[in-house]
């Protein structure tokens, strides 16, 4: 009996060794920054700069031949971009530090004026590995965007004053750093500029208003039916908080181009639009917003719908002119 009781404490011993040993984190969040580092150099001779906001941690990469000669991005450049993501990917997976988002941030060394920036939730990172949503829709949930590095151009803008004014390099710092170095607003102003991030903590509220607003471009530009009958121009969306509760904003130029009579169209691109944030929220069964405003600006029109209307639109086959207040003549 002892000898049982005894083997039996030894796998318990071993099984508790094994299960503590299990839930040591690979990225502990003490060493996180440079284990990325370390990584990165490792695995692919890519020198990065890490960064880690409250929630959010960013990878910096520069790297030569961004651009192939028809301004699009290499291969070689999508290599090491895709390297990147899978570094992130693995980094959040296996840390015990509590990351919510992730933030790709390349550029060419020799042309940092433009970037590449990448931004994932880790939960979508982890519905993807477990197959609980498709390719598909993992790439619409990706922020992926290709600018003009934000903090580059307002610099650049102040620079062009302080040389008229032949400002002196340590007043120009001082400016420069008291008032135009500052975390940035909104996420399409993330980006990496001389030796700093230019980045923060990252909510899912704005996360999943930029992706509206991403999707609305996508669609737009992509599916041949929309594109024959719309002109996308420019989308942007914003969480706010109002008297009367929290909203998405939803801000687009979306003019017709098609001879099919023009309220009819008006009602198939709002329906488009409302769709599109419907298979947002929905997905990520988010429900913390009173209502959505759809702000149609070339028509100078403000469209309202409640976040149950919303929420419902497909489940319950809810029609657009039920559900959309609309000022009169607009449908």
């Amino acid at each position: 009996m002892k000898k049982i009781y005894a083997s039996l404490s030894g796998v318990l011993c071993l099984g508790l060794v094994l299960s503590l040993s299990a839930c040591v984190p690979t990225y502990p969040k003490e060493q996180l920054p440079e284990m990325v580092k370390k990584i990165c150099k490792i695995e692919y001779d890519m020198d990065v700069e890490v960064a880690v906001d409250g929630s959010t941690i960013s990878i910096y990469h520069p790297m030569e031949g961004l651009l192939d000669a028809n301004m699009g991005i290499s291969e070689d450049a999508w290599d090491q971009i895709s390297n990147l993501i899978l570094i992130a990917s693995r980094v959040v997976l296996s840390t015990d530090a509590d990351i919510k988002f992730y933030c790709v941030i390349t550029q060419d060394a020799r042309l940092p004026e433009l970037q590449v920036v990448i931004i994932k939730y880790v939960e979508d990172v982890k519905r993807s590995m477990y197959r609980n949503i498709s390719r598909g829709e993992s790439f619409k949930r990706t922020l992926f965007s290709i600018n003009l590095t934000p903090q580059a151009k307002k610099e650049r803008t102040i620079e062009k004053v302080f040389n008229k004014l032949g400002v002196d390099e340590d007043t120009r710092q001082k400016v420069l750093e008291e008032f135009f170095r500052s975390p940035p607003v909104k996420l399409s102003d993330f980006g990496y500029w001389r030796g700093k991030f230019y980045i923060r903590d990252i909510t899912l509220e704005e996360f999943l208003a930029d992706q509206i607003s991403n999707r609305i471009k996508l669609d737009f530009r992509s599916d041949k039916n929309l594109s024959e009958k719309f002109k996308y121009k420019t989308s942007e969306g914003l969480f706010v908080s109002t008297e009367v509760g929290n909203a998405f904003i939803v801000k687009f130029k979306i003019s017709d181009q098609s001879d099919d009579e023009e309220i009819k169209l008006r009602e198939e691109k709002i329906g488009k639009i409302l769709k599109i944030v419907n298979t947002v929220v929905y997905g990520y069964k988010f429900k913390n917003f009173s209502f959505l405003e759809m702000e149609d600006q070339l028509e100078n029109v403000k469209l309202r719908v409640s976040m149950d209307n919303v929420y419902e639109l497909e489940r319950k086959h809810l029609e657009v002119k039920e559900v959309v207040r609309a000022p009169s003549g607009y449908f």
